[in-house]
């Protein structure tokens, strides 16, 4: 993506990530932000003065400040979109049109301009006007509902699944505006909810619900159309998944019971109707290694199955590590974050180095001067309030 250039007017996570994934691949974003910074530059958790959270959102990327209520501000801006290609927003519905970038505006300003505009249920519609966070999304989108125990409440996932699954699709949908431009010459209003961008992971369960047949719902870590599931092993847990016939038959082999594979092959699906009587022996095997122990032994017979890690585990693991998936960046002072890299490994065109976050306006001269902003008038516009000083 060089030579793209992108306007970011975002915050927290679901916009900025989509962004950060432009820019790991070659985009050159310029953020811009109120003058006292973004809220997700003052999220928790922080380290030595800086937001982590904020770390792992805005890598490599360009900030300029702006007071986008003052004229002279939305003036600044105007300049900026009549230069970039796309423009990514998840500022609430109307908010963009108050603040002097709305579609109409941007189009008339640069017709070849892609804006991909993030709300939590999209521009139309009776929630429209709602605004939506990442806990009400899985809320509503029927992800709590399915995660958790089945005689125990609706859960939450960890981490921020919606904002960051509508930040990938968000990223898909400039690439993809950008597509449709260098065939008709034109950008377009891309609308994208975060409500929208969860059906995907709904999959064969909203045809289920949909046709009446059953009702989806949370069963805990236990495939109900399969068998796999978690199992304690001495020291943690495993995750198991002898899904296939060969793997079952090596599964129930490993385990003493040959038999398992031969009742299976008569009666397809019995290892489920069975699974209690079997998980009982299962536990009763896994209980008595290590993790390690556990996973060894099945890798070794072609079984599919891994080991439950925390994220601190995850930051050393063997396979994170050869990949390089997890990265460090610089922060100030010389303390680093190790954040999240990026996920796609292109042969011939690799994503960029990752740079560290910008400072609050940091790049806010060398952006205007770019503009062809003289130094006097960018001393003028920080002295009447229309940007900030970098910090």
């Amino acid at each position: 993506m060089s030579g793209v250039r992108v306007l970011e007017i975002a915050h927290y996570i679901a916009g900025p990530q989509c962004c950060q994934i432009l820019a790991d691949h070659g985009a050159e974003v310029i953020k811009v932000e109120p003058p006292d910074g973004e809220m997700g530059r003052h999220a928790q958790p922080v380290h030595d003065g800086d937001s982590l959270y904020f770390a792992a959102n805005n890598r490599t990327k360009r900030a300029i400040t702006l007071d986008l209520r003052s004229e002279q501000g939305k003036e600044v801006l105007h300049e900026l979109i009549g230069q970039a290609d796309v423009l990514v927003t998840n500022y609430a519905n109307g908010v963009p049109d108050r603040l002097g970038f709305g579609f109409d505006e941007v189009h008339r300003i640069n017709p070849r301009a892609v804006m991909v505009h993030i709300t939590g249920f999209g521009r139309t519609g009776p929630y429209s006007s709602w605004v939506a966070y990442d806990g009400i999304i899985q809320a509503m989108s029927g992800l709590a509902d399915m995660t958790g125990e089945p005689d125990g409440a609706p859960t939450i996932a960890g981490p921020f699944v919606a904002d960051n699954v509508t930040g990938m699709q968000a990223a898909m949908a400039a690439m993809l505006g950008l597509l449709a431009r260098e065939r008709t010459g034109r950008g377009q209003l891309i609308d994208v909810g975060m409500l929208d961008s969860m059906f995907p992971l709904l999959a064969h369960h909203l045809s289920v619900a949909a046709a009446g047949i059953g009702e989806p719902t949370r069963w805990g870590s236990a495939l109900p159309t399969n068998y796999s599931g978690l199992y304690p092993a001495g020291d943690g847990w495993v995750y198991i998944a002898p899904i296939t016939p060969k793997m079952w038959e090596s599964f129930s082999g490993l385990l003493g019971h040959p038999e398992w594979a031969e009742q299976e092959a008569a009666e397809r699906g019995w290892r489920v109707r069975e699974r209690e009587r079997i998980d009982a022996q299962v536990v009763e095997w896994t209980r008595s290694r290590t993790k390690t122990e556990v996973v060894a032994a099945l890798q070794a017979d072609g079984v599919v199955c891994g080991p439950v890690q925390s994220v601190a585990d995850l930051v050393s693991d063997p396979q994170v590590r050869a990949r390089g998936i997890a990265v460090e960046v610089p922060l100030r002072d010389g303390v680093h974050a190790t954040v999240p890299g990026p996920a796609l490994r292109l042969a011939d065109t690799p994503a960029r180095s990752p740079e560290r976050p910008p400072r609050l306006g940091e790049h806010t001269d060398e952006v205007l001067a770019q503009l062809g902003y003289s130094a006097e008038r960018i001393s003028a516009l920080h002295r009447d309030n229309v940007t900030g000083r970098a910090s």
